[in-house]
């Protein structure tokens, strides 16, 4: 193969993981299955059991509407400081851990 052709099946490469559930904000990879444009990270009506752990850090707004998690642990949204709007409407939470919003300190909307 020589150059030109590698190169055209690279950027076929690119193209496809950058479109693919692979794809990154900011060089953070986002969570599998969810879509992320920008600082909005989308996830609802996944079947989700629980809240992904790689949810970049820039992330501002997290929909997780429609899913099936039941449980909100202490370290779920740790780190995500940028956080203004969190979505967790239908869903089946029925615990959720003393300090799991602690470190949203921009949060405006729940």
């Amino acid at each position: 193969m020589d150059a030109f052709g590698f190169c055209r099946i690279f950027s076929w490469f690119l193209l496809v993981i950058g479109t693919s559930t692979w794809t990154e904000v900011a060089g953070q990879v986002c969570p599998s299955h969810c879509t992320c444009a920008g600082p909005a990270v989308d996830c609802h009506g996944l079947g989700l059991r629980s809240v992904p752990k790689s949810i970049p850090r820039n992330t501002e707004r997290l929909d997780l509407n429609g899913n099936n998690i039941t449980r909100i642990t202490k370290s779920a949204f740790s780190g995500l400081r940028h956080m203004r709007v969190l979505q967790l409407m239908e869903n089946q939470i029925t615990t959720i851990e003393r300090g799991a919003f602690q470190d949203l300190k921009e949060l405006e909307r729940l």
